[in-house]
């Protein structure tokens, strides 16, 4: 049993107290932002974070239709409303959107499908969110709908109303420099169709120190309380240049897949915003590299004085949000 164990805490464990950790001289990322979620119900998903999850809303704009924000993501003649929620303890932020007056059409993604993308919170208490779940619209993943009790902690793996995962993890010792309050740490987690492909795209182009996994995990106890029962997986792991937030990389095999598609308006779309050094050059490089850029006219957009921004699909379709600051 101890083999398990340890494996599943590696699955799992979403480390807050991490040192700060500088950009490599030759990577063109030099932080992250929000990870950004493309919602069907605006209301329902915001009760959901906050309420349920217990993240603090640090910024929330009401529908409108700014002419940047529609060339940033190709969203022609759209209205779009925001919030943005703190994270405890990690430089990740999750941030909501959602659209109207342009068709949308909800992805539903899985966790077992490339293109779906996993928010993974450190809590101190499970019992306090586990009933609150369902009645928000969210559904749990893990078998008998409760968590899995290993000697390390409480682990649950949940979807919120969009089919977004989100995975939750109770260890026994928080660390002593974990903030006060019951979510104390976040990372984030990208579904990927092929390994090697990812990995090669976030360190050739993007300048990560990606580790690929070199071997699948055939553990049935992780697949079955992960909500991918049979399944078989393997994970690839970098920490964010610029940042101490965690990406992991996990493919999967054995188990039906579809691949994700959406357009930046469509529900279950995930978008990571990664700060860089000079957007306009790191975009002429993925586009020259067969990323597609997905901002109208292929070129950064000036969201507002001293900050230009373009949206470009990784080999999985997730959408990269490239921020440049001045």
């Amino acid at each position: 049993m101890k083999t398990p164990v340890v494996l599943l805490c590696l699955l799992l464990t979403v480390g807050a107290a991490q040192p700060w950790k500088v950009a490599a001289a030759d990577s063109p990322v030099v932080g992250v932002g929000h990870f950004t979620h493309i919602v069907e119900d605006f209301d329902r998903s915001l009760a959901f974070y906050r309420d349920v999850l217990g993240l603090e809303v640090t910024t929330n704009v009401p529908f409108a239709n700014t002419p940047a924000i529609m060339a940033l993501g190709n969203t022609p003649g759209a209205q779009s409303r925001m919030a943005q929620l703190r994270v405890p303890g990690s430089q990740l932020g999750v941030e909501l959107i959602q659209y109207k007056d342009i068709d949308r059409k909800p992805q539903r993604p899985r966790f077992q499908d490339p293109g779906a993308a996993n928010l993974m919170l450190n809590v101190r208490d499970l019992t306090a969110i586990l009933p609150k779940l369902v009645p928000a619209g969210g559904r749990i993943l893990t078998p008998k709908g409760e968590p899995a009790t290993i000697p390390q902690g409480r682990f649950l793996f949940i979807q919120d109303p969009d089919g977004f995962v989100v995975e939750l993890a109770q260890t026994t010792t928080p660390p002593a420099t974990a903030p006060a309050g019951n979510v104390y740490g976040g990372n984030l987690e990208l579904t990927v169709d092929n390994s090697e492909e990812s990995v090669k795209f976030y360190n050739e182009l993007l300048g990560f120190e990606m580790v690929l996994g070199k071997a699948f995990n055939d553990n049935q106890q992780m697949a079955a309380t992960a909500g991918t029962p049979g399944a078989s997986f393997r994970q690839s792991r970098a920490t964010i240049p610029g940042s101490t937030v965690s990406m992991t990389l996990i493919e999967f095999k054995n188990i039906e897949r579809k691949r994700l598609s959406g357009r930046t308006q469509d529900p279950g779309t995930a978008i990571l915003q990664l700060r860089v050094s000079d957007v306009t050059a790191l975009t002429q490089k993925l586009k020259a590299a067969g990323a597609t850029v997905v901002t109208t006219g292929g070129a950064p957009v000036e969201i507002r004085p001293g900050l230009r921004i373009s949206l470009v699909r990784d080999p999985n379709d997730v959408l990269l949000e490239l921020m440049e600051t001045r």
